[in-house]
């Protein structure tokens, strides 16, 4: 139960962030935290997302992170 909802919440990020123009890999990347205070209401948590979303797609690991499996893959190793 805990883990759909860390699904919903990365996913509802995920889609606030390509509503507000973040809608390819490069424009993730280049995402700054300042310009996302400013361009949405995003609480403190919802920042914390958007950050492990650009960590993730960096790392190549976007959906395992979306899906709420970084957690269980780093402790199986």
């Amino acid at each position: 139960m805990e883990r759909e909802k860390i699904i919903r919440e990365r996913f509802k990020v995920f889609q606030t962030l390509i509503g507000i123009g973040y809608n390819t890999d490069k424009k993730i990347l280049d995402l700054k935290v300042e310009e996302l205070v400013l361009k949405t209401n995003m609480n403190r948590s919802d920042l914390a997302i958007a950050i492990g979303l650009k960590n993730a797609l960096a790392n190549r690991s976007l959906v395992t992170f979306l899906c709420g499996l970084e957690e269980v893959s780093s402790t199986s190793k």
